[in-house]
């Protein structure tokens, strides 16, 4: 606990809801009167382990957990602990009124919790965790849970999801609520984490990296052994042509050079309107990855001058950008989808903020995508990463998303295989201090071709969506296991 001006408030609630007992979790010694048991919580290694200490003291057949950072309302408690009084739920998570989402500021840190629920098969839960209070469960929850572990509430909540336990998530915040004052928790600048989402991060890593590799999720059939053997000398890789047009000087970029990289699976439709907008960026090569393609791609990007790489075979996701990059001359390298036409405009902030100095240029679509994130896993997972490298000023800014640029200079040293799963590339880039901001925005989603077979599925996540959140789970597991 962090102060005790709530404590009276916070009693006069629970002693109306008639309980068994009241236990209060205190590192002062406090004289609450009657009917209210004081714990010490001087044991308490960190900010969940209260929970542990209380559990071991309760005695009734529901606990109901309730923290210091607002105060509820006795008939917002008596709704949120019906189904598990009245009904069959073993556990009660706390959610929020969807109604009221475009009016109350979303918490970032809840993204973790929406991927976690999502990976778990659980994606009815939205948000909602054990990390948060107020939330309930019966005593026979509690024993498969495990006392120890609720000091562990990401793992906790892994347990009561994984072990078949019943679980709800009840409305909680009408607006009826007291807020709580608590600077030493929440306290933060907009651009930084608070102490309160650090402890967070570092409940959900710790989970995320006990998981077995991407979560068991698809990696969307990458070639990774394609592109992780590409050599300096690149050999193996089949260049059909060299492009056809002399290396360009130009004096749009001081003296740097620009190469561009498209990689294209049947996009005869778009590339020759996509090449003819990148080469008025004045690119010293423009680099055409086609793989898998039994239409006129190849043909076409070769007609405009491009130069051609061609494998019969799919090369899966991002493999493509990899082997791109690895051919790639020039001092900013350009990414770019075949399937997405972006006007020269759009493109041109990317390159000249790298020739300004920022190393790794990314596309600000957060106003392109639906908000908050507690509805959309392909935003949180954006949100969970940015939050573990402690990059909450990116958003939900990706590599993800087309277009981005790289500086060669601080990007090539770390390798160009890396770019196979971008957002391990984005968490590779972090943790060598490169510098990374978000430099434009463009909607690079609306006129994205729509594949039924990778954007719906009937039941769990879409191919498109499992394969991004399996990319995210990459890169987290990677951060934990470089600390």
């Amino acid at each position: 606990m962090h102060g005790t001006a709530h404590l009276p408030k916070l009693i006069a609630v629970c002693k109306q809801l008639a309980p068994l007992e009241i236990i209060v979790i205190s590192k002062w010694t406090l004289e609450l009167g009657a009917g209210i048991r004081a714990v010490s919580a001087e044991d308490a290694e960190n900010l969940f382990s209260w929970r542990r200490e209380a559990a071991k003291h309760a005695r009734g057949s529901v606990l109901l957990f309730l923290g210091e950072e607002q105060i509820d309302s006795l008939s917002g408690l008596q709704r949120f602990l019906f189904p598990i009084l009245y009904g069959k739920a073993q556990v009660v998570l706390p959610q929020h009124d969807s109604r009221n989402r475009k009016m109350i500021k979303p918490q970032p840190i809840h993204s973790f919790s929406l991927l976690v629920n999502n990976l778990f098969g659980r994606s009815d839960l939205r948000e909602a965790s054990l990390l948060d209070t107020p939330h309930a469960m019966t005593r026979e929850a509690l024993s498969k849970i495990g006392v120890e572990q609720l000091a562990q509430p990401a793992q906790a909540h892994k347990r009561a999801v994984v072990g078949g336990l019943s679980i709800t998530a009840q409305i909680i915040g009408t607006g009826t609520e007291e807020r709580l004052f608590l600077p030493q928790l929440h306290g933060s600048l907009l651009k930084e984490l608070s102490l309160y989402e650090k402890l967070v991060i570092a409940e959900q890593l710790d989970l995320v990296s006990h998981l077995p590799f991407r979560g068991g999720l698809s990696d969307g059939g990458r070639r990774r052994d394609l592109a992780e053997n590409v050599s300096g000398t690149n050999r193996g890789i089949p260049v059909t042509q060299v492009g056809k047009w002399p290396l360009r000087q130009t004096s749009l970029y001081s003296g740097k050079t620009v190469s561009v990289i498209i990689p294209a699976l049947n996009e005869a439709a778009t590339i020759q309107q996509v090449i003819r907008e990148v080469l008025r960026l004045e690119p010293v090569e423009i680099i055409v990855v086609v793989n898998g393609s039994d239409d006129q791609t190849a043909q076409l990007a070769r007609e405009c001058g491009a130069t051609t790489v061609e494998f019969p075979y799919a090369l899966g996701v991002d493999t493509g950008r990899a082997i791109g990059a690895s051919l790639a001359k020039g001092d900013i390298l350009l990414l770019v989808d075949a399937d997405v036409i972006m006007t020269a405009h759009d493109l041109y902030p990317f390159v000249l903020a790298c020739q300004c100095g920022v190393d790794v240029a990314l596309n600000d679509v957060s106003i392109f995508l639906n908000q908050p994130c507690a509805d959309n896993v392909f935003v949180a997972c954006r949100q969970a990463l940015n939050l573990a490298l402690n990059r909450k000023d990116l958003g939900i800014g990706s590599m993800v998303t087309v277009p981005f640029a790289l500086r060669r200079e601080a990007v090539a040293p770390l390798g160009w295989p890396i770019l196979l799963c971008p957002p391990k590339a984005q968490a590779v880039y972090a943790q060598a201090g490169v510098k990374m901001e978000l430099v434009h925005q463009v909607n690079s989603f609306s006129s994205n071709r729509l594949r039924p077979e990778k954007h719906f599925a009937s039941s769990g996540m879409p191919p498109a969506v499992e394969q991004i959140a399996g990319d995210h789970v990459e890169a987290m597991q990677f951060l934990v296991k470089g600390r």
